[in-house]
């Protein structure tokens, strides 16, 4: 008895030249193509974070250093007796505090904060004998507390008022939006002391 195995033959053939076959051109060209816009649309997201993660840096940094002057100013003027504000160079200004110290004993000390018009940067000292406005070569040996600032609105980043001093001053970078920072505060005129800062 034997049996016809042609047509399994046949079939068994069609199959295996069915698994062998791979994939046509037309396949892989839209396969590349289909792979080359998930690249490209993945690298416009990251390129996009990264751009979005410096302007957050950029503007935070300048916000930092923007609030590092107000408090600065905030704090001694608040500590100190009386002030003096002037106007030495153009429009530079220079604030001049007599601030007491936070020890037990009531101590004096002289602090100063200098804004530069034509450089845009405010500096700070202090010191236990009057303060006069710096020239060029002395300011170089004041703390830098910030680069890039301007007035918030006309020439002056400080005003003041009686025995209150306002600050208000815009962060500049350049790229993006001018951060404005605002401040005042209060000094307690009248404390007696005998350090004179001015």
């Amino acid at each position: 008895m034997s049996q016809y195995t042609g047509a399994s033959k046949g079939t068994d053939a069609n199959d295996v030249a069915a698994d062998e076959q791979g994939f046509t051109l037309i396949e892989l060209l839209i396969y590349a193509l289909l792979l080359s816009f998930i690249v490209a649309i993945a690298g416009g997201m990251i390129f996009s974070a990264v751009t979005t993660s410096k302007t957050v840096v950029s503007m935070t940094q300048n916000s930092t250093a923007g609030q590092l002057v107000a408090r600065s100013v905030v704090t001694g003027i608040r500590n100190s007796s009386d002030f003096q504000l002037s106007a030495p160079v153009g429009d530079d200004q220079l604030l001049v505090a007599r601030r007491a110290g936070s020890g037990a004993i009531l101590d004096w000390s002289c602090e100063a904060w200098y804004y530069s018009a034509v450089d845009n940067k405010v500096w700070f000292t202090s010191s236990d004998l009057a303060i006069l406005p710096p020239t060029a070569a002395e300011v170089a040996t004041w703390t830098l507390l910030t680069a890039d600032v301007q007035p918030a609105s006309g020439t002056a980043i400080f005003s003041a008022l009686n025995d209150r001093l306002s600050i208000s001053i815009l962060g500049l970078d350049g790229a993006h939006r001018p951060i404005d920072i605002t401040s005042s505060a209060t000094s307690r005129a009248g404390a007696s002391g005998s350090l004179t800062c001015f």
